[in-house]
């Protein structure tokens, strides 16, 4: 089997359609700046997830980063620690940095690549977490139910970094409908694309208020009337000044109408591009049965890529870059061996055993909605020819 085009880790989510439609809007005149399609698209993914409410952001970092700001407005916090995955992304871990929060890194499941629940344990036995936030990896679920136990048990605030996960579900219910409130990205190459940007979801009235204002500024413009006038009433600002008065520290996070509108035509391709990764997923699965593969107890895997561990990964790298294939290493490896991170932890790496090794041995190929069966077996072709399957040790 030959196969000449290249083959990418991603691909562009959005049909020439939906830029035909773009370019006729956009001949309309509309306002430009966030207004209706906006709003429109908020309410129609909130739907989709089946949660109350969804707030459009430029990103999924600033998703992510709006979460941590939020949580610390958001009633009384305990204390400003964090249990955090090590297998992540560096705005998962980046903003409770940059806010001043103590994070604690958690090793990998051995398994879903999610939280460990038995390292998990260990941290909470000599540390009190106020916060906890989870990372479902490449679309499987960070064994949900049982973090979210624990946080019912420990008075824990559970927050999913549901980027990679658009689509799948767990006992019935969307990742990134469990916890107070969750993130994703449509960022090029992920499940949908708005060009740039993302959401937070959250089924909290007060939460996605203080989101909402945290967007924008900090201001109470689009907030609940009566969460408005109660911060006026506090602060005695009349209605002269109110529109330009500040009551949290907040940035300008805000994405445009264009990107409203694609992230609406978007919607209408969820389901389709969701099954076609699910499809792929099984067909690395069978194709790849003498490696690791990955495994959860979702019922529906959105895949976000297929993750699996080798011996030789820089070599495989080399070889499939070769025969014009993408990969590149899973995620980012283990936030804890991350040069910023031995920055900020006095100058030293942290070494989780199951995140070290995906670190030192983990690698991913393609998944996205352009692959064919035919291009999957040829990656798998490829990748048998020179990969050397390595698992997880204790």
């Amino acid at each position: 089997m030959t196969i000449k085009k290249e083959i990418k880790l991603a691909s562009n989510t959005i049909p020439h359609e939906h830029i035909d439609e773009l370019s006729n809007w956009l001949k309309k005149y509309p306002r430009l700046t966030k207004s209706e399609e906006t709003n429109k698209f908020e309410n129609e993914f909130a739907n989709y997830q089946k949660i109350e409410f969804s707030r459009f952001v430029n990103s999924g970092s600033s998703a992510n980063l709006l979460m941590a700001s939020a949580n610390l407005h958001y009633k009384k916090l305990k204390n400003k620690k964090v249990a955090i995955p090590a297998v992540s992304w560096s705005t998962t871990l980046s903003p409770f940095i940059q806010l001043g929060y103590e994070p604690f890194l958690i090793d990998c499941d051995p398994y879903n690549l999610g939280i460990n629940i038995d390292h998990l344990w260990e941290v909470l036995k000599s540390e009190d977490i106020s916060t906890l936030i989870i990372v479902h990896v490449l679309g499987h679920d960070s064994s949900i139910e049982k973090c979210r136990d624990i946080a019912d048990e420990f008075d824990i605030r559970l927050f999913e970094d549901s980027c990679e996960a658009l689509g799948s579900i767990c006992k019935g219910k969307k990742l990134g409908s469990w916890g107070l409130a969750s993130s994703f990205s449509f960022y090029f190459g992920h499940h949908i694309s708005t060009i740039e940007g993302g959401s937070v979801c959250t089924d909290d009235d007060l939460f996605a208020n203080l989101v909402t204002s945290l967007r924008s500024h900090g201001w109470s413009r689009d907030i609940n009337p009566l969460m408005a006038k109660d911060l006026k009433d506090k602060f005695k600002i009349n209605d002269f000044r109110n529109l330009y008065s500040f009551y949290y520290p907040g940035y300008n996070f805000r994405a445009t109408e264009i990107n409203a509108f694609l992230g609406r035509l978007q919607m209408n391709l969820i389901e389709e591009y969701a099954k076609k990764r699910s499809d792929i997923f099984e067909r690395y699965k069978n194709n790849l049965s003498k490696y690791w593969f990955q495994t959860s107890k979702s019922e529906f895997v959105s895949s976000f890529a297929y993750g699996t561990f080798v011996e030789n990964p820089g070599d495989v790298w080399e070889y499939l870059k070769n025969s014009k294939i993408e990969c590149r290493p899973l995620i980012c490896g283990s936030m804890g061996r991350q040069p910023y991170w031995k920055s900020f932890n006095n100058n030293s790496y942290t070494s989780l055993n199951y995140s070290d090794q995906v670190h030192n041995h983990g690698i991913y190929l393609p998944i996205n909605a352009d692959l064919s069966f035919e291009d999957v077996d040829y990656i798998c072709q490829e990748f048998s020819k020179v990969a050397k399957p390595y698992f997880l040790k204790k």
